[in-house]
């Protein structure tokens, strides 16, 4: 079953939207209510949206770099970064106490979705040929 496709593309839609999301919190461009803060740490958005840009998004689009290479981490880093993913929902739902519809049951869907497609990948699929099988016949003595 071809699953490298559908992760990746999960992961860099998820990535890329957070990058964008996370510098337009931290410019204050989103519109976001201020009011959403009350019970959590944080006077402003800038943060939020440093985490938002760290965590979702260099870290999915690191994840995908690892699936689309074939990197002998990546299964692991796709489980990991879907299973953040819905780490990032529980606690904006925890800390916030504000529940969006729409938005926080598709993203931890899609966190889930990475987890379960990273789960699925083969495991430590081989990038290309390794440097000791490519000397293989060779004495480097």
């Amino acid at each position: 079953m071809k699953i490298k496709v559908p992760l990746a593309t999960l992961q860099l839609l998820v990535g890329a939207f957070a990058v964008v999301g996370g510098l337009l919190m931290m410019t204050g461009n989103m519109g976001l209510q201020q009011d959403w803060l009350e019970k959590t740490p944080f006077t402003d958005w800038t943060i939020p949206g440093l985490a938002l840009l760290l965590l979702p998004g260099l870290g999915e689009l690191l994840a995908a770099a690892a699936v689309l290479s074939r990197w002998r981490y990546a299964r692991f880093l796709a489980v990991f970064s879907g299973l953040g993913l819905v780490g990032w929902i529980l606690v904006q739902l925890l800390w916030m106490q504000i529940f969006h519809p729409v938005l926080h049951p598709l993203v931890g869907s899609i966190g889930v979705a990475i987890a379960v497609l990273g789960w699925f990948l083969p495991p430590n699929s081989p990038r290309r040929t390794s440097d000791s099988a490519a000397l293989k016949g060779f004495d480097l003595a």
